[in-house]
C-alpha cells in the first residue's frame, strides 16, 4: 500500500502544468529582477559620485558666502547728464512742434564720410503745413537762397505741404558748366580762396576734368540751380536785352552805390550803346527813378505771380510809373548811369515774395 502510495505521489508531481510547476518562478522574471537591482545601485552610485552635496543631512549647517560689494567712486569730470523731457501733456504745443523739428533736422543730417570728409552731403525734407522757405531754412541752419539754388526753384509759391527739399549740409550754391568753364576759373571767379582742388573733392569727383551742364556745389555763396523741383512759374520771363552776361547771380561784385563787395542778387549783361531793353514779362511799371551813385536810371515792374523784375544802369528811360507793358516791350536803352563803368552794362533781377531768384533759371 505505501508503495501505491508515494507511486502515486511522485506520478503527480511529474505531471506537466501541475500545482508544484505553477509556483516555481521563470526564467525571464529572475533576470528582470536582477537586472532591476543592477540599475538602482548604478543610480544610486552615480548620485554619490555626481552630487555628493544634496546627500548632505538637513543637521548640516549650510555654508553662506559672503563677498563684499566693490564701491563705484564718483567721477569728478563726468558729464552732467540731462533730464528727460516733460511729457507731452505738460508742455505747450508749439514748444513740442518746435523740439520735435529740431530732432528730425539733426537726424536727418547725413553722417560725413571718413574718406571724403569735403564732400557735400543732401538730406530730403518733406515740407509740412505752416512751413516756407524761410522757416526750413531757419530750422537747418541755412539761407533761404541756399535752397532756392539747390531746388531750382522758380515760383516760391509753389512751395507748400507735401513737397520734398533737399538740403545741403552746408550753404553754398549749385553752378551749371559753361563752355570753356575749368575748377581754375569756377573757384576763383566765386571763391578766390576756395581752390580747384578743394572743389574737386567738395563735387566728389575723380579728376578735374568737367562738362558742359554738369553742376557743382559751390559752398559759402547764396544761388544759382540744380535739380528741377516746384519750378513751374506762372509766368515766363525773356532776356531783357542781348548781349554777354558778364556776372552772374550769387557771384561777388563790387555794389556801385556802397564800393562794397557784396553777392549779385541779379545778372550783369553787357551790351553796345543804343541797345534797348525791353521788359522780361507782361507787367505794370510800379517805380522809376534815378540815382547819381548806385541803380542810376532804373526801372521796376510788377508781374502776376508776386513776380518783380528790375532793370538799372539805363540810358533813357521810356516809360513812367503806372503804365502797363507787354512782353517785349520797349523799356529805355542799356547804359552806364549810376556807375563809373566804361561799357554800357544792364543790371537785371528777379524776386519773388521779396527773395531774389536767378534769372539765368528763366530763360
Amino acid at each position: 500500500m505505501a508503495k501505491d502510495y508515494y507511486d502515486d505521489m511522485e506520478h503527480q508531481h511529474s505531471r506537466p502544468g501541475g500545482r508544484d510547476s505553477s509556483t516555481r518562478p521563470s526564467r525571464t522574471l529572475i533576470v528582470t529582477i536582477v537586472l532591476g537591482i543592477t540599475i538602482c545601485v548604478a543610480v544610486i552610485i552615480v548620485w554619490y559620485r555626481f552630487f555628493p552635496q544634496a546627500t548632505r543631512t538637513q543637521d548640516t549647517p549650510p555654508v553662506i558666502i559672503s563677498q563684499p560689494v566693490a564701491q563705484v567712486a564718483p567721477i569728478s569730470d563726468a558729464p552732467v547728464v540731462e533730464q528727460p523731457p516733460l511729457p507731452a501733456a505738460e508742455q505747450s504745443a508749439e514748444p513740442v512742434v518746435e523740439e520735435r523739428r529740431q530732432a528730425v533736422s539733426l537726424a536727418d543730417r547725413p553722417p560725413v564720410t571718413q574718406s571724403n570728409p569735403l564732400l557735400v552731403q543732401y538730406a530730403d525734407h518733406r515740407v509740412e503745413e505752416g512751413e516756407d522757405l524761410t522757416s526750413i531754412a531757419a530750422l537747418y541752419g541755412l539761407r533761404t537762397q541756399t535752397l532756392i539754388s539747390v531746388n531750382q526753384i522758380r515760383n516760391v509759391q509753389a512751395i507748400r505741404e507735401g513737397v520734398t527739399l533737399r538740403i545741403p549740409d552746408r550753404d553754398g550754391q549749385l553752378y551749371t558748366v559753361r563752355e570753356g568753364d575749368m575748377l581754375s576759373t569756377i573757384a576763383r571767379t566765386y571763391s578766390p580762396s576756395l581752390g580747384w582742388k578743394t572743389l574737386q573733392e567738395l563735387n566728389g569727383l575723380k579728376s578735374e576734368i568737367i562738362t558742359v551742364g554738369q553742376q557743382l556745389f559751390i559752398p559759402d555763396t547764396t544761388s544759382a540751380s540744380s535739380t528741377p523741383l516746384a519750378d513751374r512759374a506762372p509766368i515766363q520771363f525773356q532776356k531783357p536785352t542781348s548781349g554777354a552776361i558778364t556776372a552772374l547771380f550769387g557771384q561777388p561784385w563790387v555794389n556801385p552805390a556802397t564800393g562794397a563787395t557784396e553777392t549779385l542778387s541779379g545778372v550783369l549783361i553787357q551790351g553796345t550803346w543804343g541797345q534797348a531793353v525791353v521788359a522780361a514779362g507782361a507787367g505794370q511799371v510800379v517805380d522809376a527813378g534815378y540815382e547819381v551813385q548806385g541803380r542810376g536810371r532804373f526801372v521796376t515792374l510788377s508781374h502776376e505771380g508776386g513776380y518783380r523784375t528790375s532793370y538799372h544802369h539805363l540810358e533813357n528811360v521810356e516809360v513812367r510809373i503806372g503804365m502797363s507793358l507787354a512782353k517785349g516791350g520797349t523799356i529805355g536803352s542799356i547804359g552806364t548811369s549810376g556807375t563809373e563803368w566804361q561799357r554800357p552794362t544792364l543790371f537785371f533781377s528777379i524776386e519773388q515774395s521779396g527773395i531774389s531768384l536767378d534769372p539765368s533759371q528763366f530763360f
